[in-house]
């Protein structure tokens, strides 16, 4: 009752009690016609000054402008629309997430970076994280003002009837005035999988809107998910990829090849199936003054603009997940664990039924707020903001096969920012909190702070930003606590401490950008090689690791050809618990022209490649990526070749994904220990931008 009553008052009385003050009867304002050209031109402007924008605030004078915010309190931070048509087909895949991803090897699986300052904290729910680059996040979306209906639709396709991928994104975004905003994202997947037991399904959409006036700024976001993904525990034999003929004679198919969760048929016997949902309500009530302008209406009359002086504050966020884990036949994985454990039986409820592990966990926040804006007068120079928030979260495990137990978390967080968002030579934001009351993060605090400026070097003006994090975080309730049939722990674990420093010059000019990052870490905490969370200590002592990486993106261009490349050095004074490529490359070469003059072509190909390192592997029954020494993955390059187009409002490509498979010998397309990538494949994709 007390969750159904928080959802009920946040979206439903206090976006009525908003609109009804402020919306009276407005209609969408008259419009000058502009072609496709210059619309392009209009986001082209917002993506080109992203990095150099003043203060945010909705530009009603653009057709479209899109715009993020900060989950905690809501601020407007400048947005960018994904429409660029350079490595358009690289985006689409799985592989094009990240210089180097790691991932079971279909689109819809699990993944985790290879380079590490990419990775998050793990969050309340472990098992969601991998799914994280799919996720659709209020932080993560994009909000929209748009003068005219805004739509997209996007498609791609791989494979035949029997093993083919599908994605299918879509959205819509209407204003009614030029406050309020309605919007309706959706995403599916259903990739049935090359290889035996493999195939993820997954249904993501968001409902969202925004309303944006001088005193009222409030943003809602819904969404639901629901995705299930087939586990067959990697191949049971690497020759079948490395040497295709050397086992059976003949080159099999990758449908032929036995994993180690095998199935009958077209029916699994393993699954991952996980659900949730979240909603999202930030308000900001801004107080301020009007102040004359220099113009004059057509009356003859000075405009007046608002100034916001301060802004009260109200943030709610509500989800839940559930995830289950479970088998229809225990022979194949009762043996596959059996024998990672090396032991006879394995089975923690003493049932001898097939797996059926469940676990769910809900979390309420709700965090007030006042800010003091920057720029209502000359002393004004920055913003500053503090806030509490108060978290309620509740976790179910199983106690044994047929009853469930329940554990509460409540902390009270009070916190911080300061910001100078303005101005072409200096601007900064920094932000603390700390958990005050609550025994199960009692003592928290993270402190981060980023500062940019512009200066002439070589020739040109280089953007420089530096940044920063201290953490001092608790476990995580199920890097503490998990029950399940093949895993079960409850552990006591001390305070992870994170220490950051980074930075990153970027030279436009040139286009080039350099990054570095080094990070100090105590109680990492990790899933070792046998899939149990453990704490690194040497002797009971806490012990450091130390992580730096290096970053360079250069982009080289002679008249058609055009040559991006992204390179990553990476070092862990611990490789064993930490384990990284040293090197990590991403390289696109491609000829660009124009075919009738409305025509945009790339033809060109890309490779993915990182340096071998006993990379860790992907554990189904935790759904976490854990440690392993018995197989080196890596120095093995995924090349795919290319035809990128754009015609107007549409872009489309045709894709070679995976050409190495045929060129180099032997093929050793692994992405994970006994996950191998999909074979070489023909893929294509379309996407419509319908805002004309």
């Amino acid at each position: 009752m007390e969750k159904f009553l928080s959802i009920l008052f946040g979206f439903i009385f206090i976006p009525l009690l908003i609109i009804g003050q402020d919306i009276t009867s407005q209609t969408l304002p008259p419009d000058t016609v502009k072609s496709a050209a210059e619309i392009r031109a209009d986001e082209q402007a917002v993506m080109e000054n992203y990095d150099t924008m003043y203060k945010p605030v909705i530009d009603t004078t653009r057709r479209i402008y899109y715009w993020r915010i900060t989950k905690r309190t809501g601020e407007i931070v400048p947005g960018k629309p994904d429409t660029l048509i350079t490595d358009f087909p690289n985006r689409m895949n799985v592989d094009g997430l990240s210089v180097a991803m790691a991932y079971p090897g279909n689109l819809g699986l699990p993944m985790e970076s290879r380079i590490f300052f990419e990775r998050l904290d793990r969050s309340h729910f472990m098992f969601a994280d991998p799914y994280y680059n799919y996720d659709k996040t209020p932080e993560k979306h994009n909000y929209i003002n748009t003068k005219i209906p805004y739509s997209y639709l996007t498609y791609q396709t791989a494979g035949s009837r029997d093993n083919r991928e599908e994605r299918l994104q879509g959205a819509l975004s209407i204003n009614f005035g030029k406050k309020w905003n309605v919007g309706l994202d959706v995403d599916y997947i259903y990739a049935r999988g090359f290889y035996t037991s493999q195939s993820a399904k997954r249904t993501d959409w968001d409902f969202y809107t925004s309303y944006i006036s001088d005193r009222h700024q409030l943003h809602a976001f819904v969404n639901p998910t629901s995705y299930s993904n087939g586990e067959n525990g990697g191949i049971t034999n690497d020759v079948y990829i490395t040497d295709p003929t050397a086992i059976t004679g003949y080159k099999v198919q990758s449908r032929e090849i036995p994993v180690n969760f095998q199935s009958s048929g077209d029916q699994q016997y393993t699954w991952n199936l996980q659900k949730g949902m979240e909603y999202y309500l930030s308000y900001r009530y801004n107080l301020g003054f009007e102040k004359d302008t220099e113009h004059k209406n057509e009356e003859g009359e000075t405009i007046k603009r608002f100034i916001p002086v301060s802004s009260l504050i109200y943030t709610f966020n509500y989800k839940d997940k559930k995830r289950r884990f479970e088998g229809n036949d225990s022979t194949t994985i009762d043996s596959y664990y059996q024998k990672m454990f090396d032991v006879d039986s394995l089975d923690y409820f003493g049932t001898g039924r097939a797996v059926n592990d469940s676990t769910s966990y809900w979390a309420m926040s709700n965090t007030f707020g006042l800010s003091l804006r920057e720029g209502f007068s000359p002393w004004a120079k920055f913003d500053l903001t503090a806030f509490v928030t108060l978290d309620n979260r509740k976790f179910t495990l199983m106690k044994d096969s047929i009853s469930n137990e329940t554990k509460n978390q409540f902390v009270t967080y009070i916190g911080g920012e300061i910001a100078k968002r303005t101005g072409k030579i200096l601007r900064y934001e920094a932000s603390v909190h700390v958990g005050l009351i609550g025994n199960d993060n009692l003592g928290d605090f993270e402190v981060k702070g980023q500062i940019e400026t512009r200066i002439p070097l070589l020739k040109d003006t280089a953007s420089i930003i530096a940044n920063g994090y201290i953490k001092n975080l608790s476990p995580t309730f199920y890097e503490s606590h998990f029950h399940g049939k093949y895993f079960w722990w409850d552990n006591e674990f001390e305070k992870i401490k994170k220490v950051f420093f980074g930075g990153t010059i970027d030279f436009p000019r040139t286009n080039t950008k350099l990054k570095l990052g080094v990070e100090n870490i105590f109680n990492y905490l990790y899933f070792d090689k046998t899939g149990y969370p453990k704490q690194y200590k040497e002797n009971d002592e806490s012990k450091s690791i130390q992580v730096l990486a290096a970053t360079i993106e250069q982009n080289f261009k002679l008249r058609a050809l055009h040559w991006d490349n992204q390179l990553v050095y990476q070092k862990s004074s611990e490789q064993s618990i930490i384990p990284l490529p040293q090197f990590s490359f991403y390289s696109n070469l491609y000829i660009q022209f124009t075919a009738a003059k409305v025509l945009t072509i790339q033809l060109g190909g890309n490779v993915h490649y990182f340096t071998e390192y006993y990379s860790p592997t992907y554990e189904p029954a935790t759904q976490q990526f854990r440690l392993q020494d018995e197989k080196k993955i890596g120095n093995y390059p995924i090349i795919n070749a290319y035809v990128n187009c754009h015609l107007k409002q549409a872009r489309f490509f045709v894709e070679f994904y995976n050409l190495s498979a045929s060129i180099i010998s032997p093929p050793e397309y692994f992405s994970l220990p006994h996950y191998p990538l999909n074979p070489m494949i023909f893929k294509l994709g379309i996407s419509f931008y319908l805002n004309n």
